[in-house]
């Protein structure tokens, strides 16, 4: 087990979460303990617990329980965050931002398959 492994426990267990340099480059590694999470966004971490009951994530736990926030999701809180301020209730805010992810993600995916060399009928 390495240290990662015992911090951090995954909640794909198809992708076990590994501490390391490559973490560093992970978007997905929850790296972030709930005090650090809230104080890089300037909320409470109350206001994460609400936006993880909300739908808007599912916060990885630790070995031992412990609530862990990856970049992603704390993209995703920030984006809600935002929406908040503007006056929007909660859930509406979580339903945008989910849109807004998958649409990117659908979007990233249409730029992978527009780069792919297209194999023609026939062709090798």
């Amino acid at each position: 087990m390495t240290r990662g492994d015992a911090l951090i426990g995954d909640k794909d267990p198809a992708r076990p979460v590994q501490g390391g340099p490559a973490a560093l480059d992970d978007g997905a590694f929850p790296g972030y303990a709930i005090g650090a999470a809230a104080d890089a966004l300037g909320v409470t971490p109350a206001f994460l617990r609400s936006a993880e009951a909300a739908g808007l994530f599912e916060a990885h736990r630790s070995a031992g329980g412990h609530r862990r926030y990856s970049r992603e999701d704390l993209q995703r809180a920030d984006r809600t965050r935002r929406l908040l301020d503007e006056g929007i209730r909660m859930d509406a805010a979580v339903r945008i931002v989910s849109l807004e992810f998958q649409l990117a993600a659908a979007q990233a995916m249409i730029d992978v398959l527009r780069s792919t060399p297209q194999r023609r009928r026939g062709t090798a």
